[in-house]
């Protein structure tokens, strides 16, 4: 919409707020205050209010902290605590705190973690060594392999691998088996004329048939780098069906990673029905890795489901499912997808160089 915003500006104090809405947007509420109380503003305002109400028990009974009610607004906080503090760091120190993250701010563990001094070194972008799903023109993607592999290396990776769909999604041209072999000898070609470190992988998003069978055959299969397994269609079938059809696709001994595993779209789909104890259960058992889908249209896994999965020791990767050099610059959402859920690099498999990874995922 081309309307302008709309500000609500409240009485002004120590601290003041607006709040600003524009047509068809959530409102935006933006908290204004000095530089000494910078610290106490900027922690007030992130982390879940569980959070904040553990820090308040954490100040002398007779602080001005403890005096408020938990459900006060931001403002009205700040105004009434007048608490001094240019930083964070400042306030969690005076707690004897390590400093918190403010993705780990959610009324869990993280409080105890600090005062132990063993808050996890969460997971950064400058962490990733590669890409393992993207598309190309060959199907639906905007760019072609060559333009692909260039925006990675742009990106300072190590490593892309090609993941076009499979033949079932015909409404992204999926490839058939002479399709991909085609596009696999033109991904040879190109690794053998660039000799600078960079690699294209070879790989499919091979999709998890109706019946569950895979979209593909097993000796094309076992020719790949790297396979994706995901579901498309039959996405309203029982719960009990789409979980067998994950959990086969998982014994494949050629699938590496179950795509996408819940098959939300934000706002737009919701999760289909399956049971992702037994989804993580197989997982482990054959030694298999789950996406962290990076695209904000998925963000698929959640973040619950991350920690089930690092509390199980199953490996995560953390991808894009880029559809054009642009969309590989949605790595930074799945990495606050995964720092929210408490991961490191040695819980994210795409942190280590390809020439460090297991020869084969499954045993």
């Amino acid at each position: 919409s081309d309307a302008d915003p709309v500000l609500h500006h409240p009485d002004t104090s120590v601290s003041s707020s607006w709040r600003v809405e524009h047509d068809g947007l959530p409102p935006l509420d933006l908290l204004f205050t000095d530089a000494d109380s910078w610290g106490f503003a900027e922690l007030i305002s992130t982390g879940s209010p569980a959070h904040w109400r553990q820090l308040r028990e954490l100040w002398p009974i007779d602080s001005p902290l403890r005096q408020l009610p938990v459900d006060l607004p931001l403002v009205q906080t700040m105004a009434s605590a007048k608490i001094v503090a240019a930083t964070e760091s400042q306030i969690y120190a005076e707690l004897n705190l390590d400093l918190i993250p403010a993705e780990l701010r959610e009324g869990q563990d993280e409080i105890a973690l600090a005062r132990a001094r063993q808050l996890p070194p969460l997971v950064e972008l400058g962490d990733i060594q590669g890409d393992m799903h993207s598309h190309t023109t060959a199907t639906d993607g905007s760019a072609t392999l060559e333009q692909m592999a260039q925006a990675a290396k742009n990106r300072g990776l190590g490593f892309l691998a090609v993941t076009d769909h499979s033949q079932r999604v015909a409404m992204a041209r999926g490839l058939d088996v002479d399709r991909l072999l085609a596009q696999w000898r033109q991904l040879d070609r190109w690794n053998e004329q660039n000799t600078d470190g960079f690699r294209l992988l070879k790989g499919i998003e091979c999709d998890i048939l109706e019946n569950g069978s895979m979209d593909l055959p097993d000796d094309v299969l076992a020719m790949a780098d790297w396979v994706i397994a995901s579901i498309h269609y039959g996405q309203q079938q029982p719960r009990e069906q789409i979980t067998d059809r994950i959990l086969g696709a998982l014994a494949n001994p050629h699938v590496d990673i179950i795509a996408h595993p819940t098959g939300r779209l934000l706002n737009r789909r919701p999760p289909y029905q399956v049971d992702m104890p037994a989804v993580m259960q197989a997982a482990v058992k054959y030694r298999k890795c789950l996406e962290l889908n990076a695209s904000p249209k998925r963000l698929d896994l959640n973040v619950e489901h991350l920690r089930q999965a690092k509390t199980l020791g199953i490996p995560i990767v953390i991808s894009t499912d880029a559809h054009s050099p642009k969309g590989l610059d949605a790595m930074r959402f799945g990495i606050n997808q995964a720092r929210r859920a408490g991961l490191t690099a040695n819980d994210v498999l795409n942190c280590r160089p390809w020439s460090e990874w297991p020869k084969s995922i499954a045993p």
